[in-house]
């Protein structure tokens, strides 16, 4: 009898790296890589144990997606609440507290497809990368988003570090979206200590360059550090090379369905 798998798993190519920098004296960055979780935590400044949560948050990941079994919804806020749950720990055993971002992209199966399910808290990001259009996928929590947002004439000059929500808070919730894994695609995940350094126009330029995934990434990463290096740098890069869906039918140029789900989830505190 011959078995038929009729959810093959796409093919990827991956590569990621971390760097402290070259202002930082610990790298409170954390990251995990590996199918199908991908994922960035991201210490938050001025407290004594950032690098403590940032680990927490992605062992909690790391534990969930090596173990057997096929990444799901459920699967997902489970490690999302031991994230949680680690986190508030952490900040509770520290006189400051203790806390992180956490962003990345999970591959799971939605109506029999390949779809990437996106997930941010902070000010980390996600961006899809799909022919020479690049488009950030995740939303800034941070004040001077917000303020961007909503018009605010002081947006400009409000600090890019002041966090609205991230584990280890009082608001930890996450955004989440859920998107078709297009082959041909190309996932850039990564901390602020990237897009602090360099703009969209140049990660798209450097994106759209092709070649292999960790080439891609060193370039990301000596561009980061000849920059100014001010922040820990953390960087996820994922290529769908094969296996995924082909261009669907959507609301921008890129062909891309950004419409299947956008929608803060709670966390693990009562509002």
């Amino acid at each position: 009898m011959i078995f038929l798998d009729l959810n093959p798993r796409p093919q990827l190519a991956v590569a990621a790296r971390t760097d402290r920098g070259k202002r930082r004296q610990i790298n409170e960055d954390a990251l995990f890589a590996a199918d199908p979780c991908f994922v960035i935590a991201d210490g938050m400044g001025g407290h004594d144990r950032g690098d403590a949560a940032s680990k927490a948050a992605i062992s909690a990941f790391s534990e969930e997606f090596t173990s057997p079994g096929d990444a799901t919804i459920r699967r997902i806020e489970r490690a999302l609440e031991e994230a949680r749950a680690r986190v508030d720990t952490i900040s509770a055993e520290s006189d400051r507290g203790a806390g992180c971002t956490l962003t990345g992209a999970i591959r799971i199966q939605h109506d029999g497809k390949p779809h990437w399910y996106v997930l941010n808290i902070g000010d980390s990001r996600v961006y899809l990368q799909r022919g020479s259009q690049l488009r950030q996928l995740t939303t800034d929590h941070s004040l001077r988003s917000e303020r961007l947002a909503g018009g605010d004439r002081m947006a400009e000059a409000t600090p890019r570090n002041i966090i609205t929500r991230a584990l280890g808070s009082d608001d930890d919730r996450h955004d989440a979206w859920l998107l078709p894994l297009e082959t041909g695609s190309r996932l850039l995940i990564c901390s602020d200590g990237l897009s602090l350094e360099l703009s969209d126009d140049e990660l798209s330029a450097v994106l759209a360059m092709g070649g292999r995934t960790s080439s891609v990434v060193d370039e990301l990463m000596r561009r980061a550090l000849a920059a100014g290096g001010r922040d820990n740098i953390s960087v996820i890069l994922v290529d769908v090379v094969a296996g995924g869906v082909e261009s669907v039918s959507g609301d921008d140029e890129t062909g891309t369905d950004w419409s299947t789900l956008e929608i803060t989830r709670p966390g693990s505190r009562s509002r």
